[in-house]
């Protein structure tokens, strides 16, 4: 007879060998345990149709009545020899069936989202200058910048999407951080978590990232356009609700997306330049200089800087120069 306490218990197959192993060292390997003794035991793979189990040090298969995932703890409890060694699985304790497990990537990605800041934006950093030479016609920065931040790896798994729906190249998808790792990186990596029992991916930092953007859209790109020319670029989303709030029924919720974009040119100085395209698609942009005599060479631009937009098909809807910290 089981103690009461096991009556809640699963019964499980009898334990099977592994290939090659000695049933009777098997059988040894728990002589030390009673009928109804309770064990913790470890699941560390699987074969086939087989979970892998480490009980009391020793690592034997186990066909089991539930799914398991590697690293989860059983409770289990001594059969006896039947004759091999045989175990019953225990069900969840009263009060926690029905609490939700994490399984070994959930728990992965609760441990990183723990150690971010809260709402801090990431920071993409590159290490080269977008161009070799300085830029001369600006259209020449908007491929590159684009790429800067279409490949930086944070919208990967957007683009594996659209690479099977055949909107995205595979030549596209081989320049993302996640296809840059070569083999031997990758094997370092490996041996590192195996030695350090923790996860030693350089994956890690980029799967940080791209949980933050998710949780809240905006990032920071901050690098060079081409050297000595540095570039501070911060952009984030704003849900427009009052343009949602005149949109037709049934019509999804736009936002509007800004962008602060901060460098210092030759001429003029520091510059701050605010744009935001709203939920219509439209232009405001503000245009900040630290020095103040820089004003009159931007404003002397203001009304080109328009028409160049428009002629674009830029809807724009104001365009300001004022020093910063100006009404």
């Amino acid at each position: 007879m089981y103690p009461l306490a096991l009556s809640r218990v699963l019964a499980v197959q009898p334990l099977l060998d592994t290939p090659g192993r000695d049933q009777g060292g098997q059988r040894s390997a728990f002589e030390n345990l009673r009928v109804g003794q309770g064990v913790l035991a470890r699941v560390v793979g699987q074969t086939r149709d087989l979970a892998l189990v480490s009980i009391e040090g020793q690592t034997v298969a186990m066909r089991l009545p539930r799914t398991v995932e590697r690293g989860e703890t059983l409770r289990l409890s001594f059969a006896g020899h039947l004759p091999q060694p045989s175990f019953t699985l225990e069900a969840p304790e009263a009060g926690l069936a029905d609490t939700p497990q994490l399984g070994q990537t959930a728990r992965m990605l609760s441990d990183i989202m723990q150690r971010v800041p809260e709402r801090t934006p990431p920071t993409l950093a590159p290490g080269a200058p977008l161009l070799d030479r300085p830029a001369g016609d600006p259209a020449e920065l908007v491929p590159a910048l684009r790429s800067a931040l279409v490949r930086s790896g944070l919208f990967y798994e957007s683009h594996l999407a659209d690479w099977v729906a055949g909107r995205d190249s595979l030549e596209g998808l081989m320049r993302e951080p996640q296809n840059q790792l070569s083999a031997p990186q990758a094997a370092s990596a490996a041996s590192q978590s195996e030695a350090a029992q923790k996860p030693a991916n350089p994956m890690h930092a980029l799967l940080t990232q791209q949980l933050q953007v998710l949780e809240s859209p905006q990032l920071v790109w901050r690098g060079e356009l081409w050297p000595g020319q540095a570039l501070e670029w911060q952009l984030h989303r704003d849900d427009d609700t009052a343009d949602d709030a005149r949109a037709a029924p049934g019509t999804p919720a736009a936002a509007a997306w800004e962008s602060h974009l901060k460098l210092s040119l030759p001429t003029l100085g520091t510059v701050n330049v605010h744009l935001r395209l709203d939920a219509r698609q439209r232009f405001a942009i503000r245009v900040q200089p630290e020095a103040a005599d820089a004003l009159p060479l931007l404003r002397a631009g203001q009304a080109g800087l328009a028409d160049r937009l428009q002629s674009a098909g830029c809807a724009v809807q104001a365009i300001e120069v004022s020093q910063d910290g100006a009404a």
